[in-house]
């Protein structure tokens, strides 16, 4: 199996079990990402279960493409992958000092998380098999 599927595959995997638990428990976005007095209000709730529901889409999608063999999808949505990710991190990037650690964490993540997406976006190649 070549590396792009493995990790393309691992990221949607990784980003549904992140938006199902940004779902359930937004304030769990807080000690990493935007802060725990943040994540306690009602905006910081409403906006990570925003971004949760988008991260499970994504990653739900990501996941039947692979599954099927459909790399022309899958690289679309490692595409989709990458530019919400890259939002998210350059947007991170802009108020930093007032995350976190730095944002630090979120912004090791988002880095990571882009360039992963940008690979299978690049590197995922029709006719691969599925399994």
């Amino acid at each position: 199996m070549e590396p792009a599927r493995i990790l393309s595959g691992l990221l949607a995997v990784n980003r549904v079990l992140f938006g199902a638990n940004y779902l359930a428990r937004p304030e769990s976005a807080g000690p990493t990402w935007i802060g725990r007095r943040a994540a306690r209000t009602v905006g910081g709730r409403l906006m990570t279960r925003s971004q949760a529901a988008r991260d499970v889409g994504l990653g739900i999608g990501a996941l039947w493409a692979l599954a099927h063999g459909r790399d022309d999808e899958a690289r679309r949505w490692m595409t989709a992958h990458a530019l919400a990710d890259g939002v998210d991190t350059a947007a991170t990037f802009v108020v930093r000092g007032r995350l976190p650690d730095d944002g630090r964490m979120a912004l090791a993540i988002g880095g990571v998380s882009t360039a992963v997406a940008l690979l299978g976006a690049t590197r995922l190649r029709s006719g691969a098999s599925p399994g």
